[in-house]
């Protein structure tokens, strides 16, 4: 501020005229004046005025001071426009105060009011409506809105409490409902409005009904439209009682007051006829009538029957039974006169009184009926009858006949009278015989006969009683061993009459009480059983049926579990198996008997043909089966036996024919394990074998197309001949090695000579490639080309397959879907920088042969390279030397050009790069000039350096002078790379 003399200054806001106190602090000099507000607050907000003046006068200005907070709350109070039970829509004005910035968005919250903790309904909203969604119904809900401006977020507002329901309320109930048009099994309800709809309309009504102390039961299953309803599905006597609900969109309203009770049931008028009435039986003096109950009773039940007859000739109807009702439907009509006919007709009555009589269609002639005797047993008994045991056997039946015939039951000849388990009841027609707690010895047939003055007649029923199966029969027990025996038994006598489905074996030591199971799922009737030895064992069986087991039949004394020895029998099949000057070479078969001891041992003896004593030709005993007999007299004739020996005892004596001792002369034989055609693949081994026989011992040569020589010769082939086998192998077959395999063999007997055996190699698979090299190298591609290989399996190379893999790698991944025909193979899509290695195999039609060796590792990346630069350039001295040459590589490569000796030649020519061109210009070129250059390009991949050689030539000579004055003729030569002088 200025001013003379110095002005003074006032600030004023609202008209208040601020002083230094408080938050307030005003500092004033002849040039300036400050107003300090500390810790301002929202409501420092405002126009503030600061006036100077002095005596010249005064000036003002105005400030507007804005101070920044979050909002104030919202504007309530919270209105609730729409509640529903699942949601409700609210909405609320802006804050009074925005806090001096724009109210950027809205914080909803809910809670129940019942619960402490908030949840955000929304955080998002710009808008003062929000639909809640998502709310319990029944709860109370209460609500809060918060402001949020740049600064932060304001005080909230919060709603009153609210109950999340529909805003209209249920009906009143109805009006109390009258029941009418009552039947046995139905009845119409009706009702009047209820006194208040509940603010929307009546959509329809329940009904419901409950019989008398019971619960009440909906009888529709959709509202009810109209003020009335037909129930049905009443049970007549019953009593009920019903009531209404009304419901609108809100739900139920209370029920209505009950009715009063009903009971269901009929109107009540006379009953209708009984219906057939027919005349079942008669004497000379009384008449059996039946009938079936009318169709109506009348809405009463039927209290009895009245039955009137009427004398033929005469129309009164007189009643027959005049004290009281007939219950059942049916009557015998006593007092009536024999030859007599008459006339019959029946009544029913009911509480009301007697209904509409139904007369028998036939007048009935009092007299007798004479019938033979009839009986017929119910169905169930004319098949096998099968109880079981315990069980009650019941036989019924039908007997028929006049007069009553007499009736008997017997069974297997033997009458049945009635006693303790036996029970005879004939009420004829019906007769039947039971017999109680049913054993076993029940089971046979049943006769029932029935006798009267006009016959006889009879019928039978078969009775199975079924029960546990009795005792097995002679257990005994044989072969016993020191680990086993044989247990044998038979079928009891009484299967208990179903069939034996299973025995059951068992055993146990004296010493013990329990029983162990041998086997518990036997058919047949004998069982080996494992045992201890030197244990004792007592055995029982039992049989079983599908009743149970049976009583088990038990061994009296126990078995001892050891081998019964005795002496063994005598060796088998003994017979000289050779013989020799000296010797004689016995062999023979162990007994098939053992004794039960398998510690057998042989003793054997020889005499001479005119002795008759046997010598012992060893010491102890013999375990083996053969034997050498030696120290034997040549061309002397001997006999040779030999004994078997165990524990019990020796066996018999097994002899020889009598046989001389001497050398056998046996001409060889070979026995070739195969023969004809022998095909193999091609390096696979070619194996021969063949048994040799003959005495003295033969000798065998093995020959290959008439030539001995050329088999032993040859490494790959080995021969082995032992005194009764020749092997011959030949390792890594080739196709050369077919062709006709001869076998001798010779003694001083004679010789034989097998049939040839003619060799064949297979086609086979081609042999392994060497190593494929790799020729061509950039980072996306290599060119691959590799050898055939030595060996192609007798079939030509139809193609190869080419893989590849990186370094570390161990898959290799073929390049190619098919075969390559060619020998070469532009390998694409490699990866810049890895390492690659490759290996191929060859194929022809037998199939793929082994993969080479993988190639050298070789790494996918642009070379460096000149690819055409002149070896030497001349040029005469005083011309330019232009050098160039073309370069490739990636990335592009430094280029440095240098002279051999010299560090570089730029100090004096001119080096460029043009795109893929490198040259280097030195103008004005001299002798000095001459020499080797070198180009060398540098980058990533590598380095790579060409030379070239540089020759200056000399200057020719310009100017010739010569003396004419000399006449005398010369010859001279003009050099080109010297000077004249």
């Amino acid at each position: 501020m200025r001013g003379v003399p110095v002005p003074t200054a006032k600030w004023v806001t609202d008209d208040i005229e601020i002083k230094t106190e408080g938050r307030h602090k005003i500092e004033t000099d002849n040039y300036s004046t400050v107003l300090t507000i500390k810790d301002c607050v929202r409501k420092d907000t405002g126009e503030y005025l600061l006036t100077v003046s002095n005596s010249a006068g005064s000036k003002t200005v105005a400030l507007h001071l804005t101070v920044l907070d979050v909002p104030g709350p919202p504007t309530g109070p919270i209105n609730i426009l729409e509640v529903t039970p699942e949601h409700m829509v609210i909405s609320w004005r802006p804050p009074k105060d925005d806090g001096g910035s724009p109210i950027i968005n809205y914080i909803v919250e809910k809670r129940q009011s019942k619960k402490e903790t908030w949840g955000v309904v929304s955080s998002g909203t710009s808008h003062t409506k929000i639909k809640i969604p998502r709310l319990q119904k029944g709860c109370e809900y209460i609500f809060r809105v918060r402001a949020e401006n740049k600064i932060g977020i304001g005080a909230p507002l919060d709603s009153e409490p609210t109950v999340a329901k529909h805003m209209f309320d249920p009906p009143s109930p109805p009006g109390k409902p009258t029941v009418y048009d009552i039947t046995e099994n139905a009845a119409t309800v009706s009702w009047t409005l209820p006194k208040s709809d509940g603010g929307t309309p009546i959509t329809g009504y329940v009904l419901e009904r409950r019989e008398a102390s019971g619960k009440w039961v909906r009888v529709n299953k959709t509202p009810i439209l109209d003020m009335k309803y037909r129930v049905t599905g009443l049970f007549e006597g019953n009593t009920y009682e019903f009531r209404v609900f009304a419901e609108n969109m809100v739900g139920l309203s209370k029920p209505s007051p009950s009715s009063d009770p009903i009971k269901a049931s009929r109107p009540i008028t006379p009953p209708g006829p009984p219906i057939n009435p027919k005349l079942k039986d008669k004497t000379k003096e009384t008449a059996d009538l039946v009938w079936t109950k009318p169709l109506k009773d009348g809405g009463s039940p039927i209290l009895g029957y009245i039955v009137e007859c009427q004398k033929t000739g005469t129309t009164q109807w007189n009643r027959i039974n005049k004290d009281e009702l007939i219950r059942q439907c049916a009557f015998r009509v006593p007092g009536l006169i024999e030859g007599n006919e008459y006339k019959f007709r029946i009544k029913a009555v009911n509480i009301v009184g007697e209904g509409e009589p139904r007369e028998l269609a036939e007048t009935v002639l009092a007299k007798d009926i004479l019938s033979p005797p009839e009986v017929n047993l119910d169905v169930t008994c004319r098949d096998l009858i099968t109880v079981r045991v315990g069980q009650t056997i019941r036989i019924t039946g039908k007997v028929k006949g006049r007069p009553d015939p007499e009736i008997t039951w017997s069974k297997d000849g033997k009458v049945l009278v009635q006693e303790k388990r036996v029970e005879i009841a004939h009420d004829l027609p019906n007769v039947e015989l039971q017999v109680k707690e049913a054993k076993r010895s029940d089971h046979g047939k049943y006769i029932i006969a029935a006798k009267n003055s006009c016959g006889h007649a009879q019928a039978f029923a078969i009775v199975n009683v079924l029960d546990r199966p009795g005792p097995c029969q002679n257990l005994k027990i044989s072969y016993v061993t020191k680990d086993s025996c044989m247990i044998a038994w038979e079928s009891p006598v009484d299967n208990g009459g179903s069939e034996i489905t299973n025995y059951i074996v068992e055993y146990r030591q004296p010493n013990q009480r329990g029983w162990s199971i041998v086997s518990s799922d036997i058919t047949k009737r004998l069982v080996k059983a494992n045992l201890i030895e030197n244990r004792e064992y007592f055995f029982r069986v039992c049989a079983e049926n599908k009743i149970g087991p049976g009583p088990c039949i038990e061994t009296k004394t126990p078995i001892l579990a050891i081998n019964p020895i005795d002496k063994p029998g005598e060796p088998e099949n003994l017979h000289i198996a050779e013989k020799g000057k000296t010797f004689v070479y016995l062999k023979w078969r162990r007994p098939d008997y053992d004794g039960g001891s398998p510690n057998l041992s042989y003793h054997v003896e020889r005499k001479l043909k005119d002795s008759d004593e046997w010598e012992r030709v060893h010491k102890g005993s013999i375990k083996e089966t053969h034997y050498m007999v030696d120290k034997c007299v040549e061309n002397k004739i001997y006999q040779f036996r030999v004994q078997t020996k165990n524990e019990a005892g020796e066996s018999d004596w097994v002899k020889t024919e009598e046989v001389t001792v001497k050398e056998d002369l046996q001409k060889p034989v070979l026995d070739l394990k195969l023969s004809g055609v022998l095909t193999v693949k091609a390096g696979d081994p070619i194996r021969i074998e063949a048994g040799v026989r003959g005495k003295p011992q033969p000798e065998v040569v093995w020959t290959k197309d008439k030539d001995a020589t050329d088999l032993t010769r040859s490494p790959r082939i080995s021969i082995e001949t032992t005194s009764d086998t020749s092997k011959f192998v030949l390792t890594k077959s080739r196709r050369s090695d077919g062709g006709k395999y001869v076998i001798t063999a010779s003694n001083t007997a004679g010789s034989f000579v097998a049939y040839p055996i003619i060799a064949k190699t297979k086609y086979d698979r081609p042999g392994r490639p060497d190593p494929p090299e790799v020729t061509r190298v950039n980072k996306e591609e290599m060119t691959v080309v590799w050898n055939p290989p030595e060996y192609d399996g007798g079939k030509s190379i139809t193609g190869y397959i080419l893989e590849k893999k990186e370094k570390r790698s161990l898959r290799w991944v073929p390049v190619t879907k098919t075969a390559i025909p060619e020998r070469r193979k532009k390998v694409t899509n490699l990866i810049p920088g890895h390492e690659y290695q490759f290996r191929v195999s060859a194929e022809n039609e037998v199939g793929l042969g082994e993969p080479s060796l993988p190639s050298r590792p070789v790494v996918a990346k642009d070379p460096i390279g000149i690819y055409f630069m002149r070896k030497l350039v001349t040029v005469r001295a005083g011309c330019p030397i232009r050098l160039f040459a073309i370069i490739r590589g990636r990335p592009a490569p430094k280029v440095t050009w240098r002279r051999m000796g010299v560090d570089n030649v730029i100090r004096k020519g001119q080096v460029d790069l043009v795109d893929t061109m490198a040259f280097c210009v030195i103008p004005n070129s001299t002798r000095d000039d001459s020499g080797k250059y070198s180009l060398t390009l540098v980058n990533a991949a590598g380095e790579k350096a060409v030379f070239v050689n540089v020759r200056v030539l000399g200057e020719y000579l310009r100017e010739l002078r010569v003396d004419i004055s000399l006449l005398t003729p010369f010859n001279f030569n003009l050099l080109k790379k010297k000077k004249l002088t």
